[in-house]
């Protein structure tokens, strides 16, 4: 039999044993995994960008190992230059498949974060692309960036395609829609885009919640505003210190600065700092109510907490002060500025400029600004060439022209303006007319406010024909000229006795579609009333009122000279009766001319002394605030 025929084994020796179980291959270790210090270091000293980025996706590669953020941007600047040179995604794949590396979805998703990482757009949207037409489906992360990229470079229409053919929206994809759209502030589309994530149950962070906060607080209404405050109470999340900012900077705005103190003691209350930005617009709000000690009693909680002002709240100090006409204190809290470490920003400069501009003291402006090395946008470059030329030095405006402008700034129309307006005060009119048609050659779209710029130079160098030649060039041309070119060329016309050629003008005006205003109603007056030609007044002012435009003091004033020198003595005394019940007051001019009448007494026999008006200059240097007002 078979079993009976079965030999038994004889057992092994023990050294025989030992030796055969010692061959057999014994469990290794895991690799050990590389650290972000590593990393970084062979980054950095690869010899290629490509060998750094296929290094990079290597360890990614790597069970178990993920790249910190500081690792991305040790590699960026050698992704950035590799991508640059080869300027396609194809291109930056096919080199990474040159140098070994597999092409997966991972490394897709790891150059979408990297180059999104880097601002690096262009590519961000090409890689996304490319992924598709390697048969790789985009997970809701790589949807999410290219939403975010879009979003942030402006194409909103491209925006909207991709979320209509969003696989699954998850919370990211709402927080950036929300975040971009705060910061647009297109309330009515964060709105929605809030309420919708409500609905799908997923619940703002601190974040999101502050920037919507920040939205309504700007573009909402206070009612919205209330409801959103009442949402993040009663859904149990805390108020950080820039919602309570937000709310009391709204309160500010709609003019109810007790409920914003109110606010503010509610904030301290819950445990949150107010900061610099908190007491900033509340600073702001009682200043321009006049309530001072309110505002001094501010600073002074502020300072007593160990909040140190910012340059926003010594802008907001230095304006206060200079709409008061306290020229010294608001230019002690510049020398203050200038004396420590805080920068001055532009609204800084242009108010220091101002101030010094309103106080004559321009042997000051030149040394802080003008003569200084003190770095200056083109705000207060501007502000800085306007005070020049309105304090009567062109030849210094026309000097910080070339300095500081024209070879270190771009200029806008303001720059413009206040060279035009420095080389017609100078007399040199042929050389600001040669400026002008630069200015419009090089930039056609220029607004009305460089040509009126013009125009006014030009009147009030008696060139008044060279006025109407360049406005019926601009005219013909269709360019950007509004009713106030028209108002000052007319004035120019009267000034130089071309009374049918300012009727002409004034036609031509309305036949374009402007409206006159009153002030350019005004003007033709002022016209009319020097050839005493009464009828044609009178006609004047049966438009003006079928026009629904209301005659001002200067309207009032300049008729009832008319008609005192006309000898209508009662017809000036009634139009001065009504004027005074408008609350208007009589001129100078006209006072003088009454009080040479017996009835001057019984005009004003039941109203207090007249406060004295000017009757405005005939000259065009305020014709241009005149029509803009």
């Amino acid at each position: 039999m078979l079993h009976g025929a079965r030999r038994r084994t004889a057992p092994l020796p023990a050294a025989l044993a030992a030796a055969f179980f010692a061959s057999k291959p014994q469990p290794q270790p895991p690799p050990e995994l590389p650290t972000p210090q590593v990393v970084e270091a062979a980054v950095a000293r690869c010899p290629s960008d490509g060998l750094a980025l296929s290094f990079f996706l290597w360890c990614a590669r790597r069970p178990g190992y993920f790249h910190p953020p500081s690792s991305f941007d040790r590699l960026l600047p050698a992704a950035s230059r590799l991508a640059s040179r080869l300027g396609t995604a194809n291109e930056l794949i096919r080199e990474l498949q040159a140098l070994g590396v597999p092409v997966k979805p991972q490394t897709f998703l790891l150059l979408l974060r990297l180059y999104w990482r880097g601002g690096l757009y262009p590519i961000v949207l090409d890689l996304f692309d490319q992924m598709r037409l390697w048969g790789f489906q985009p997970n809701a992360f790589a949807w999410n960036v290219v939403l975010d990229v879009l979003l942030r470079t402006g194409h909103l229409d491209a925006a909207r395609h991709t979320l209509q053919y969003y696989p699954a929206p998850n919370y990211l994809t709402y927080a950036i829609v929300l975040t971009h759209l705060c910061r647009a502030g297109a309330w009515s589309g964060a709105r929605s885009c809030f309420i919708e994530m409500l609905q799908l149950g997923f619940l703002p962070s601190a974040a999101s919640l502050t920037a919507v906060f920040a939205c309504c607080s700007k573009a909402g209404t206070m009612s919205e505003l209330l409801q959103l405050l009442s949402f993040v109470l009663v859904s149990g999340c805390k108020l950080t210190s820039a919602m309570w900012t937000c709310l009391i900077a709204r309160l500010c705005r709609e003019g109810q600065l007790e409920e914003a103190c109110n606010m503010l003691a509610k904030m301290v209350d819950s445990g949150c700092s107010p900061s610099v930005v908190t007491y900033t617009p509340l600073v702001r709000g009682f200043l321009r109510a006049g309530r001072h000690e309110k505002a001094s009693e501010l600073l002074g909680s502020m300072m007593s907490a160990s909040c140190s002002p910012d340059i926003v709240l010594y802008n907001v100090l230095m304006d206060s002060m200079a709409k008061e006409r306290r020229y010294n204190e608001a230019l002690n809290i510049y020398m203050h500025i200038h004396g420590s470490q805080i920068k001055s920003d532009a609204y800084t400069l242009s108010t220091l400029a101002r101030v010094l501009q309103f106080s004559q003291n321009m042997g000051l402006l030149h040394r802080l600004i003008v003569r200084s090395d003190i770095s200056l946008d083109l705000v207060a470059c501007n502000s800085v060439l306007s005070a020049l030329c309105k304090s009567g030095f062109p030849s210094e405006a026309i000097q910080f022209h070339i300095d500081r402008i024209e070879t270190c700034t771009s200029p806008d129309s303001y720059t413009h303006v206040g060279l035009l307006d420095s080389l017609c005060q100078l007399g040199r009119v042929n050389h600001a007319i040669d400026v002008y048609h630069n200015i419009i050659a090089s930039a056609p779209e220029s607004n009305a406010y460089v040509h009126a710029a013009i125009l006014c130079g030009l009147v009030r160098q008696g060139q008044s024909l060279a006025a109407l030649r360049i406005l019926r060039e601009a005219v013909r041309k269709n360019y950007a000229v509004d009713y106030v070119c028209y108002t000052v060329v007319l004035h120019g016309l009267f000034c130089v006795h071309l009374v049918e050629e300012a009727f002409r003008l004034f036609d031509q005006m309305k036949k374009s579609g402007l409206a006159p205003n009153t002030c350019t109603y005004n003007v033709m007056l002022r016209g009319l009333c020097r050839t005493r030609d009464l009828h044609a007044v009178k006609q004047l002012l049966t438009e003006m009122e079928c026009a629904g435009v209301k005659m001002d003091s200067i309207s009032f004033n300049t008729v009832a000279v008319l008609l005192i020198k006309s000898q209508r003595i009662d017809s000036a005394v009634a139009l001065i009766r009504d004027m005074l019940n408008l609350g208007m007051k009589p001129s100078t001019k006209t006072c003088s001319l009454l009080s040479q009448s017996t009835v001057y007494k019984s005009v004003l026999v039941d109203n207090t002394t007249p406060t004295v008006e000017s009757d405005g200059s005939d000259s065009s240097s305020d014709l241009l605030v005149c029509s803009a007002s």
